[in-house]
């Protein structure tokens, strides 16, 4: 391949300038990018003007290659003929936006979406349409993968990035015709040999000859095609294979593959291989991809580790394999069931170096593994993922109810976690469903139905005569009951309904009071209950006669109580009664008990006793949440309640009593968890009325007033409340954040002024951190809070009173020293927001006449002014009559104001992004715009 003499460097030209002969149509570009065009019929046009100038078409295919990289300039004609590839490159690099990070290969969109795609297409095409001519004419395709060699080693990734992926596809699709080529030599030397050991009589004429020329002429075109490739392969992959884009590598080793599979005789060698064998050879990386953020790359992971597993002996060691484990608890499905056959290889491992019952021993490995596990609740998420590789072991029931019947079966603290291991495995093959988050929406095939029917069928027959047995044996301990009581949901219940497997249900709920074990004795009970059964009745009375017994029970021992002549028994057993009785009442209606009289007598006692304020605080919230959020038209009138204002303030001084106090911010080091666990629930409560409505947003000023003094117990409550606040009316959210300062500013202790003032400018100062830096945004927001705040300010003067003039400066200027970033128009209407406050003062004091204002923007130069301007007061005077020289009202400023602030609003530009380059001169921090996940977002779903 010859390189081309330097010359001339003024031949570059951009895109938009057309010139007779130096800019090229583009074409194959727009061909491409559209994807609208048929490249067959691009191709054919381009192969044409190819042979009537060569020069020219290969100058357009060059450029095309220039335009897929991103590249703005184009390669002339005089720049083809007179510079070295090198010289072309570097002024190509010179022209390409430097700025710019994105170009066709990266780019998204609807326009953008398949051009890779059509990219790879056209050059398959075009090796193709030029396997029998132009492939071999030492022109074309020679220079072409020399200027791609040069753009391979570019420092520009774009060029990089596309001259890789244009030869990469360029060498693959040179591989399948070289197959061919010599597919088509083997051939022909086979015949020519056939010819030659003819004899003399039976050869043709010249057909010796013939086939000779044929096999030097195809043995040529093999040596061209091993040129080209070999050129490639030295030139591009070799560098590039390890570059430090990861798509240029994947690039490299993807299209490897299409070449071992198309031309195994050329490439499955050393030569070849050992470049797999290194970017394999980092078996800690491949340990980390188990965790990659695509779950398909970490699947063919996994099964990858499994496969060095199986075929090596000492390939990964115990530590890397326990990173595999915890796998089987992911939500992705197909990741799960990889890591389940690799947890299950290596159980099976282990039961082979023990020589052990495979049968036997595998159910208690399991359950070792699982109690050793950080995940004791998620066994069902274990059983799926092992259920297609595992699945005769996760059901084989026999093994599993003997190693628990039988002493000693099972080690010390095993049961549970087999028992859990065993009651999910009955839930996946009575259901036929995975997990919750692993559900995958399809109808069941009418044979996977009649499986599902036959395992429920062998799993009653089974579990029936042996559930008594367990439960009798494990009836002392709540875990492995409340998880035993689950079974009879998948059995077919028509077997399960005789009187005496009633009975030991309903003797369960008698012996234990613990939720758990009730909740599960409800759901039996309730499913024996169903109409649809036989033997329902006899269900029913089984339930009401627990119900009679219970009732009875509670209320007698609730009258000893009352009559305070109860002791620790009565006591105990009043609890457990009423704890039936609350999780019954869920399922089942208890309006015929007449319990409400029994119920309100105990409410009355125990709030006398003072106990229950704290869980009537969170059960109110939750009411209001029910009945306080319907809109007209969901319910009937009775199902609608507005808490009124004295319930709201009672609620609010609920939270500063036994939320906010001070003993617990200072030893908050030494605080009970479930102590502020409990107060943050009840503040989240409270929150969640004043977002979903039901309070007035103005209920958060009881809040917000400690968002700094509370910052670390309650911080991200409170700054999501304000949050939500803002999507809700930004408006009233800023006039909220206004009134919770007046409040504070008037409670000011004269005694302790300047440390509160301190602690009120820091207030201001975080709660104006959330104001969004969208100038379009904030104006309205803004405006409002500093009107609010110059009324309050101006308030009292017409008696005297000059109180709250500290506001303005004391309070308003921290919040306003946050919006100086803004767009200068904010800045000013603030500005003269503070100015008027100030005039009025001033004008109060002093009494005199005060004209009609209007404002007026001027440029200036001066530092100690605002950066994009000042305003200038200017006074007009307007003959109208004054009702009385007193003191004029704010108001009319105000009013002035929004008139002004109506003549723009719909004007300013809405600015996206904003960007200050002198933040860092100036000092200004910029409020963080992220979204953080916060407890009160969890306590919303």
């Amino acid at each position: 391949m010859s390189r081309r003499t330097a010359g001339n460097t003024r031949g570059l030209r951009r895109r938009d300038v057309q010139t007779d002969d130096h800019a090229t149509t583009g074409d194959l570009y727009e061909a491409v990018r559209s994807g609208r065009s048929a490249l067959p019929t691009v191709i054919d046009d381009w192969l044409d003007e190819y042979r009537r100038d060569k020069e020219m078409g290969l100058l357009e295919l060059i450029n095309f290659v220039i335009q897929c990289s991103g590249c703005k300039g184009v390669v002339t004609k005089e720049m083809l003929s007179t510079m070295q590839n090198a010289d072309i490159i570097g002024h190509l690099t010179e022209e390409f936006n430097e700025d710019s990070v994105s170009y066709p290969l990266v780019s998204v969109g609807s326009d953008w979406r398949h051009f890779r795609k059509g990219l790879c297409e056209f050059l398959s095409l075009l090796v193709r349409s030029c396997r029998n001519s132009l492939l071999y004419d030492d022109y074309l395709f020679s220079s072409l993968i020399a200027l791609l060699t040069g753009l391979a080693d570019s420092q520009v990734r774009a060029f990089r990035h596309t001259s890789t992926l244009i030869a990469m596809r360029l060498m693959s699709a040179i591989v399948v015709v070289a197959a061919e080529v010599n597919a088509q030599a083997a051939m022909t030397k086979r015949r020519c040999d056939m010819e030659k050991i003819k004899r003399a009589e039976e050869r043709a004429i010249g057909r010796e000859e013939e086939l000779e020329n044929s096999l030097k002429e195809v043995s040529e075109h093999q040596e061209d095609l091993r040129s080209l490739m070999n050129g490639i392969f030295k030139g591009v992959f070799v560098h590039r294979y390890r570059d430090r884009v990861p798509d240029i590598r994947a690039i490299c080793m993807e299209e490897m593959g299409v070449w071992f599979r198309e031309n195994p005789a050329c490439f499955l060698n050393d030569e070849h291989l050992k470049y797999v064998g290194w970017m394999l050879h980092d078996k800690e990386r491949i340990v980390c991809m188990i965790l990659d953020k695509d779950s398909d790359v970490a699947v063919e992971t996994v099964k990858l580790l499994l496969l060095i597993h199986q075929n090596t002996d000492d390939g990964l060691s115990d530590d890397e394999c326990v990173g595999v484990y915890p796998l089987v608890f992911a939500t992705h499905r197909g990741l799960a069931c990889a890591a389940g056959h690799f947890l299950y290889h290596m159980l099976c491992s282990v039961l082979d170096e023990e020589s052990g019952n495979h049968i036997d021993s595998f159910p208690v490995l399991l359950a070792r593994f699982f109690n050793d596990s950080k995940y004791h609740e998620h066994a069902a998420y274990l059983v799926d993922s092992l259920w297609d590789v595992a699945g005769a072991e996760l059901k084989n029931w026999e093994v599993m109810t003997s190693l628990l019947l039988q002493e000693g079966g099972v080690e010390e603290g095993m049961e549970s976690a087999l028992i859990d291991i065993m009651v999910s495995a009955m839930r996946q093959a009575a259901e036929a469903t995975p997990p919750l988050t692993r559900s995958q929406k399809k109808n069941l095939t009418m044979r996977e139905k009649k499986l599902q029917a036959q395992e429920m069928r062998r799993i009653t027959n089974h579990f029936i005569p042996v559930l008594p047995q367990l439960l009798a044996k494990f009836s002392a301990d709540v875990g492995k009951v409340s998880c035993l009581l689950r079974a009879p949901l998948y059995f077919h219940l028509d077997a399960y309904g005789s009187s005496a497997r009633l009975e030991k249900v309903c003797d369960i709920v008698l012996k234990h009071s613990e939720e758990c074990v009730l909740e599960a004795s409800v759901r039996v009970l309730c499913s024996l209950c169903c109409d649809s059964y036989t033997f329902s009745g006899r269900a029913e009375r089984a339930v009401s006669q627990l119900f009679d017994s219970t009732v009875e029970k509670f209320t007698t021992n609730l009258t000893k109580i009352l009559q305070e002549s109860a002791d620790e028994d009565d006591y105990y057993r009043a609890a457990s009664s009423l704890n039936i009785l609350a999780v019954f009442s869920s399922a089942s209606d208890m309006t015929g008990r007449n319990l409400f009289e029994f119920c309100s007598e105990l409410m009355k006692f125990e709030v006398e006793s003072g106990e229950m304020d704290k869980k009537a605080f969170v059960c109110l919230c939750d009411a209001l949440m029910v009945f306080g959020s319907l809109s007209e038209g969901e319910g009937s009138p009775l199902q609608c309640y507005s808490p009124d204002e004295s319930l709201t303030a009672e609620m609010a001084s609920f939270l500063i009593d036994y939320v906010f106090t001070d003993s617990d911010h200072d030893l908050i080091e030494e605080m009970n968890i479930s102590g502020l666990m409990q107060k943050r629930n009840q503040l989240a409560g409270y929150c969640k009325l004043i977002i979903y409505g039901v309070l007035e947003l103005r209920a958060a000023t009881d809040i917000l007033k400690y968002y700094n003094k509370f910052y670390r117990e309650y911080g991200d409550i409170i700054k999501e409340t304000l949050s939500k606040s803002k999507t809700i009316s930004s408006v009233e959210s800023a006039k909220t954040v206004c009134l919770c300062l007046q409040q504070l500013f008037s409670g000011l202790d004269q005694d302790h002024r300047d440390e509160e003032l301190t602690e009120i400018r820091i207030l201001a100062k975080k709660l104006a951190s959330n104001f969004s830096i969208n100038q379009h945004l904030i104006r309205k927001p803004l405006l409002s809070l500093h009107q609010d705040g110059i009324r309050f300010a101006c308030k009292g003067f017409e008696q005297g009173n000059s109180m709250n003039l500290g506001f303005l400066t004391d309070t308003l200027a921290v919040i306003h020293s946050f919006i100086t970033m803004a767009s200068p128009f904010v800045v000013y209407r603030l500005e003269y927001l503070r100015r008027v406050g100030a005039d009025v003062v001033k004008s109060l004091i002093s009494n005199p006449e005060t004209p009609a204002v209007t404002l007026q923007a001027r440029r200036h130069d001066t530092d100690d002014e605002f950066t994009e301007g000042s305003f200038q007061m200017r006074t007009v005077t307007h003959s109208r009559p004054q009702s009385s020289p007193s003191a004029p009202s704010i108001q009319t400023h105000l009013s002035t104001l929004s008139l002004i602030d109506g003549d723009h609003s719909d004007d300013e530009p809405v600015i996206e992004d904003y960007d200050d380059d002198e933040d860092s001169e100036t000092g200004i921090i910029l409020p963080s715009t992220r979204d953080s996940g916060s407890y009160l977002e969890d306590l919303f779903e």
